[in-house]
């Protein structure tokens, strides 16, 4: 018999042969090439609201299982191209049904409804134990806000993720790089502007009824939102700017940009807030009043009193094409951005992208060569700070195209996203301040801890609105 020499000894050439059947193991990604992922390692997901903004959260998953798709509205193309693409995912019209039936198939849920109905889905996940994705603003009401956050610190292991999309971007992170490095001293002022909203506004409800798309009800759509009629008012698309609905421009666009210094500036509950609408007017000196819905136009005022070591701070919010009072700093030769940040600082200034980043950069994108500013953003006055460089990169970055993804990976590895909905709540709260005191037109001052107004007891009616009958969270 022929032998076999080791370095210990010696092995049959029977033992050889036997070892060279054994198993091979080789990892998962070779057997299924590049881009596999083992069903083991795949999340169940079911989704609410497709047509929309749903069909982009759920591209962004599109790698994970999704087992259950539910949306009121089967008219819709975009609605149909998600069932489409999906074809072994269950469809449903009535969320409560696809829940009673698959909630022991799927691990999370993406919520992409109307705002009216965030609250609503979100308790209901966390009943279930499921792990969240959830569209901004995280709900519709101050009330709906605590609740949820209460829910969430009940339920510590449910990973979750709100859709604001520029969240620990590379140029929202250049940015808070850039004023926390003290280069323009303690911040006074914020100014914030953007060329939203997108959708009709200054409307009144409508007088007369339609009726709704094939298959779709219309009650159930409204769900905890007062009765009325169905009209094409409303949907497909553009509820946003009615009250009952929808939380205005300030509640659907502020998150976009308030994480680049929420946290870093202690914005916790302001001391005040004022806000304002434009007035409609149809005929010549007769304004019509529009109290159902935002203006065109619309502004907040949030006053923030000494937070710390912090001095006291002023943001102020300018939409519809309004933009705060140029900078006389700025060079001449240059147009103020569409939307941006101006930061206000005892020792200069720094006007920023709106998400954050260089204010004169592609959406997302570092500045070019010879592009005015910093990554962060520029610097003012410009002779003042000609020599300072972009601060080193310290804080965590979640990566171009990563944003949908990281929240299925962490879901998978249990750990934390980005931006979980605890971080998306606060902000969302300040915003919808921010909605109450457009809908008063009023300087309203906010008691936090009681959750409440106290100059003005008729703007606590939107505070903690009720729901309709037969709705509760």
């Amino acid at each position: 018999m022929k032998f076999i020499a080791t370095g210990n000894g010696v092995i049959s050439r029977r033992a050889a042969i036997a070892a060279s059947l054994a198993p091979l193991i080789v990892p998962r990604h070779v057997l299924g090439g590049p881009g596999y992922q083992a069903p083991s390692d795949t999340l169940a997901i079911a989704a609410v609201g497709l047509a929309g903004m749903g069909r982009i959260y759920i591209e962004g998953c599109k790698t994970e299982r999704f087992v259950a798709l539910c949306d009121l509205d089967w008219t819709r193309p975009t609605t149909g191209g998600v069932f489409n693409a999906h074809p072994s995912a269950k469809q449903y019209r009535d969320f409560r049904q696809m829940f009673d039936k698959e909630e022991k198939n799927f691990d999370a849920l993406i919520i992409a409804v109307p705002d009216h109905w965030h609250a609503i889905m979100l308790m209901s996940a966390m009943r279930m134990k499921k792990h969240i994705y959830c569209a901004k603003p995280i709900a519709h009401s101050v009330g709906e806000l605590r609740k949820i956050r209460q829910g969430l610190a009940e339920n510590p292991k449910l990973i979750t993720k709100g859709s604001i999309q520029s969240s620990s971007s590379d140029g929202s992170r250049n940015t808070t790089e850039l004023f926390t490095s003290g280069v323009i001293g303690p911040i006074r002022e914020i100014h914030v502007w953007t060329w939203h909203p997108i959708y009709p506004c200054n409307v009144t409800r409508p007088t007369e009824a339609q009726t709704p798309p094939a298959g779709m009800d219309w009650d159930l759509w409204l769900g905890p939102a007062p009765l009325r009629p169905f009209h094409k008012a409303y949907h497909p698309e553009i509820w946003r700017a009615w009250w009952d609905f929808g939380s205005g421009d300030v509640g659907d666009m502020s998150c976009h940009m308030l994480h680049t210094f929420f946290q870093e500036l202690k914005l916790g509950a302001p001391v005040s807030v004022y806000g304002n609408c434009s007035t409609r007017i149809d005929t010549y000196n007769t304004p019509k009043p529009t109290p159902e819905t935002e203006g065109y136009a619309n502004t907040a005022v949030w006053n923030f009193a000494a937070r710390g070591s912090l001095p006291p701070m002023t943001l102020y919010w300018y939409d519809g094409g309004i933009k705060p009072p140029r900078p006389p700093e700025l060079d001449n030769s240059i147009a103020m951005p569409r939307d941006g940040v101006l930061y206000v600082g005892e020792k200069g200034k720094l006007l920023a992208a709106y998400e954050g980043g260089n204010p004169f950069a592609r959406r997302g994108a570092a500045p070019t060569a010879g592009m005015r500013g910093l990554p962060g953003g520029l610097l003012l006055p410009e002779s003042k700070f000609k020599d300072f460089q972009q601060p080193a990169k310290t804080l965590a970055r979640c990566a171009p195209g990563d944003h949908y993804t990281e929240w299925t990976r962490c879901a998978k590895q249990g750990k934390p996203t980005c931006l979980p909905v605890e971080a998306a709540a606060e902000m969302t709260e300040l915003a919808l301040l921010g909605t109450l005191a457009q809908r008063t037109g009023k300087l309203i001052e906010w008691d936090s801890n009681a959750m409440r107004v106290t100059n003005d007891k008729d703007a606590n009616q939107f505070v903690d609105p009720p729901y309709r009958k037969g709705w509760k969270l």
